[in-house]
């Protein structure tokens, strides 16, 4: 311990001495040089100091924001600032950049003003010490973070054609500038590998894209920063790659068509014209293999600039502050919807890191809220629910919770119920709204020429609060102001947000009126680090990857159902009647974000995927294989759903639903309804691997000769796939990363070539699981999903066969039944029964081999 304290010691050292050196620590510029000094945090509530005479209340300061390190500054500079300034001034804005760095009186009131909640940033300027408090949470940035201070403050004295430099404001005493870590340089826009990985934030704004100059150097422009927003293009290479990849869907076909047409003409049997029937289907079943194969050669040889700008559809650059210096920036409300998660685990964990945010907008001049969608708080024990009604309670957080399924006659609808949830919650705070007009409309007229408060206001809101949850007569539960901005960010009750996001998503949305949802890509968010987890982490970050790219090179974006800005007035244009209700979630959609999605891009709404924030947003994943599994049925379950009708309702509304009619004759890009249904239909080729190798197993092992030569069967089909998505497609993901300089390709492939085996077991061992997915919607055959559980739950060998018992039985029984099957045929069988063919026999055996293993092999451990 003792040798631990020194060399902490020895590190607030070296930063006093740099300080020093800096000239930040002038013992003359100031009326108490006990004041001056460096502070750092350390383990068990400990703290350095240096020099050792450091001023308590200095010290209490830096404790009070609870920062890993802090410094007061004075200086030549600072000393000039303290000239200049008005006695009375709150604060200083630094312009054009938009920073404000508070002023206070005194280290007790920048101590006040830290414990309750009022002080966000990272400096402050106290009047009476004639210092300015410098912090970090971070002990590498402080030394920039000082520089980069310094040299704002040299702009505001000096720096500006302005008269009057300061800014005279009776706001309470706030700093920002977003996003944080506060004040870096932008890097030049062409980044190696190590500036991608520090500070990407700032270095993705659109300040940075300015003007340069001669030896390459950003130049600030000033009349660039305030033309508005850029022009956003729209990008075609993913559409060229579509149209290449139907092109040679077309080829292949016709060349198909060619050969049964000179095989009629020598024997004339025009039965072959059968196998013309199949060309729709085994068309659509190739889209995405076909787009995949022309997607890999893109990655390997095409262009990948685009993805590192702003389109129609993709974000890769930040809005730059400094474009809305005059922006009102708008109210946001972050809704989460929860249902048992843990308290402390995972509900507290992501109300901390919202919170972070809405303090970081509201410095700015923002406000926000949360409202919790709480489909647990009249499921779990009083207790539980107790707990967390003090939480909500104590950190400001609004939530809404509705009765649970069948009691008094309510019924949650729906077979994933978050759609169902967010209606309710939704519904309740347009129906508070509704009455909260009409008191405040009633007091009007009762008051004429009367402003209406803001006391006044929230008077008025808890009388509709209390009117609307009379009027429920005990279903409702809720508390705090739950109406709606003018954008609502939607997470999932384990999720972690940037800082900086609500700041950004503003300008973005604001720039963009047509803009419904802004998506941002996402980092995983690891709870268990085990196999399966990380396993399942590779998975989401490559999908995530491959998302990007589709998007940055022309697709439309896709929206996930979390980590997303929606526009609300957007989503109340596309809601609809149904049950007597207004609507806002199909929820008689398993996939209601897809839905969604669909509905406001028909209607004309724009969908974009932002990534500038990298991996700042983070989510949770799939902690084990039954999760996992349960997510991808019910996502082909939802696709099938979308698509067609139960097969009783064929009669009298045909196969297909209305929401595919009016996307294929909307005004969505052709090619993007090309790739919408090549993403729907991957999920029956997955369900149908094991049908489709059984058929081939029987047709070409029991008639092999009345096959024609056009039938391709499942042997060559299997070493296409393996080609191209064991060995193509992860090379060309590898060097489109490469290229992108987001991994090293040798270290990328490792990883690619670590995890083959498990993923060559899980998606070869999930087509009974689909197909059982799509046979249950087209027959009508309920089934519910739980939501993803968020915390590693009691494991292990035995507990895992229990649950393998439980939820794969009859999956075993079919494995079991088609093996004793197998080798009938290849051992027992007549002679004109035998199937020994090595080639017929592989595809079925490997199916059936990782249905097997699947839950054994990822479900034990």
């Amino acid at each position: 311990m003792d040798q631990d304290m020194r060399t902490y010691d020895q590190m607030v050292r070296y930063m006093h001495k740099q300080c020093e050196a800096s000239g930040w620590l002038n013992l003359h510029d100031c009326p108490d040089p006990s004041t001056i000094g460096v502070v750092m945090k350390l383990p068990h509530n400990q703290r350095s100091i240096h020099p050792p005479a450091l001023h308590q209340m200095t010290i209490e300061a830096v404790d009070s924001v609870d920062a890993a390190i802090a410094f007061t500054m004075a200086s030549e500079i600072t000393a000039t600032l303290f000239r200049q300034m008005s006695p009375y001034q709150t604060e200083i804005l630094v312009e054009p950049q938009g920073v404000k760095i508070p002023v206070v009186d005194s280290m007790e009131n920048f101590i006040h003003l830290a414990n309750t909640d009022q002080l966000t940033g990272s400096a402050c300027i106290v009047r009476s010490e004639r210092v300015i408090l410098v912090w970090s949470n971070s002990v590498e940035n402080i030394l920039p973070h000082g520089a980069e201070l310094e040299k704002l403050l040299t702009e505001t004295i000096w720096g500006h054609t302005s008269s009057n430099p300061m800014s005279r404001r009776s706001s309470v005493p706030i700093l920002t500038r977003t996003p944080p870590p506060l004040y870096f340089s932008p890097p030049p826009v062409a980044r190696t590998p190590s500036t991608e990985k520090h500070g990407a934030t700032i270095s993705t704004s659109e300040s940075e894209q300015g003007s340069k100059d001669e030896d390459h150097e950003a130049v600030y422009d000033p009349e660039s920063a305030i033309a508005g927003p850029k022009h956003r293009p729209m990008i075609l290479t993913h559409s060229f790659m579509v149209g290449l990849a139907m092109m040679g869907l077309v080829t292949i076909q016709m060349g198909g068509v060619a050969q049964l047409v000179g095989e009629i003409c020598i024997d004339g049997n025009y039965l072959r014209l059968g196998y013309l029937l199949m060309i729709p289907f085994s068309t659509i079943f190739a889209l995405f293999f076909a787009t995949t194969l022309v997607a890999c050669l893109f990655q390997l040889f095409g262009p990948v600039s685009d993805i590192k700008g702003n389109s129609r559809y993709h974000s890769a650059i930040a809005p730059s502050p400094t474009r809305y210096l005059d922006i009102e920036y708008p109210h946001i409300t972050i809704q989460v919807p929860i249902f048992k998660e843990g308290l402390t685990g995972v509900i507290i964990p992501t109300i901390t890191s919202l919170k972070a945010a809405i303090k970081n907008y509201e410095s700015i001049g923002g406000t926000a809220s949360i409202f919790v969608n709480e489909d647990g708080m009249q499921v779990v024990d009083s207790e539980l629910a107790q707990a967390r009604q003090k939480y909500y309670a104590a950190n400001n957080v609004n939530w809404c919770a509705r009765p649970p399924h069948g009691k008094d006659g309510f019924i949650r609808k729906g077979h994933f119920k978050k759609a169902s949830n967010m209606n309710y919650c939704l519904q309740f705070s347009v129906r508070i709204e509704d009455e909260l007009l009409r008191l405040t409309t009633e007091y009007e007229k009762d008051h004429p020429g009367e402003e209406i408060t803001g006391e006044k206001e929230n008077e008025l809101y808890s009388q509709a609060m209390e009117a609307v949850l009379e009027l429920d007569q005990g279903r409702t539960w809720a508390s705090g102001n739950v109406r709606l901005g003018e954008f609502i960010l939607l997470v999932d009750s384990d999720t972690r947000v940037p800082v900086n996001c609500l700041q950004l998503a503003a300008l973005e949305m604001t720039e963009s009126p047509d803009l419904a949802i802004l998506q941002h890509a996402s980092g995983v968010m690891q709870v268990a680090h085990n196999r399966f987890e990380n396993a399942v982490t590779y998975l989401t970050n490559l999908i995530y990857h491959s998302i990007r790219y589709a998007v940055g090179s022309g697709d439309l974006a896709c929206f996930v159902g979390h980590n997303a800005f929606l526009r609300w007035k957007a989503i109340q244009s596309v809601a609809f009647d149904e049950d007597g209700e207004t609507k806002y979630w199909s929820d008689s959609h398993v996939s209601e974000d897809f839905d969604q999605a669909l509905r406001l891009q028909i209607a004309g709404f724009a969908i974009r995927l932002a990534t500038y924030h990298g991996e700042e947003f983070k989510e949770g994943v799939s902690l084990t294989v039954f999760d996992e599994l349960a997510r991808w049925e019910k996502y082909t379950y939802g696709c099938n759903e979308l698509l067609f009708h139960p097969f009783h309702k064929w009669v009298y509304k045909g196969p297909f639903t209305r929401i595919l009619w009016r996307l294929l004759w909307s005004d969505v890009k052709s090619s993007s309804k090309v790739t919408i249904i090549g993403y729907v239909f991957t999920y029956y080729a997955m369900a149908a691997a094991l049908p489709f190798c059984l058929a081939n197993y029987c047709l070409t092992g029991w008639i092999p000769d009345k096959l024609d030569h056009y039938y391709l069967d499942s042997f060559r089909i299997m070493i296409i796939l393996l080609i191209v998505f064991n060995l193509l497609s992860p090379i060309s993901y590898n060097f489109m990363l490469y290229r992108l300089h987001k991994v090293n390709f040798f270290r990328g492939m490792w990883q690619t070539i670590k995890w083959m085996p498990f993923f060559m077991i899980f998606f070869g061992g999930i087509s009974i699981h689909l197909s059982k997915a799509v046979l249950c919607h087209f027959f009508n055959i309920k089934m519910e999903w739980n939501s993803t559980a968020k915390e590693l739950e009691e494991s292990g060998f035995f507990i895992g066969m229990d649950r393998i018992a439980k939820d794969f039985k009859y999956m075993y029984l079919i494995v079991i039944l088609l093996t004793a099957g197998m080798i009938y045929v290849g051992v027992y069988a007549p002679e004109s029964w035998l199937i020994t063919n090595f080639t017929m026999i592989l595809p079925v055996a490997n199916q059936l081999a990782c249905h097997v293993l699947l839950p054994v092999a990822l479900g034990l451990y």
